[in-house]
């Protein structure tokens, strides 16, 4: 159960999408600010238990999340299910802290960051986990969507 929890709590990180048009204004530093955003909201609704609203506003339609130790979760359903399942698991404290991002062009961002995670089941004492995380976002209508999402613990197993 904590290989799950903790392989769980490593998806919750990260994220991944792809569009099918690709926007063209570009701002420097405009996914910075609005990766920030997300990360904020993720944390929130993952605190909120609200897996549906997690992945509908911070995934891509087609969005990969890669957690350790399980098959790549491939689109929102799949993902919704997967976070569902986690934040069924107890209550959720998850802070993410981005470190670095990229944006090479107007419509792909790279950010790498870590993560600080405590999962507290109904019966039982809180399973912490911490960690680290790679996002490739990609900009579509105006919005940045993670697209891809791969994260593992450092924590010793």
């Amino acid at each position: 159960m904590k290989r799950f929890i903790l392989a769980t709590a490593a998806a919750i990180l990260t994220a991944c999408s792809s569009s099918p048009r690709i926007s063209s204004d570009y701002s420097p530093g405009d996914a910075e600010n609005a990766i920030a955003r997300a990360n904020a909201d993720f944390a929130a609704n993952a605190r909120a238990g609200n897996a549906q609203t997690l992945v509908t506003n911070f995934y891509a339609p087609d969005a990969v999340v890669m957690a350790p130790n399980v098959p790549a979760f491939r689109g929102r359903d799949a993902i919704s299910a997967f976070w569902t399942a986690f934040l069924a698991s107890g209550a959720v404290d998850l802070a993410l802290t981005s470190t670095n991002v990229t944006q090479p062009s107007s419509d792909v961002a790279i950010e790498t960051g870590r993560y600080d995670l405590s999962l507290r089941p109904a019966s039982g004492q809180a399973i912490k986990d911490a960690g680290k995380y790679v996002v490739v976002w990609k900009k579509s209508n105006g919005r940045w969507w993670a697209a891809e999402d791969i994260f593992n613990s450092d924590m010793p197993k």
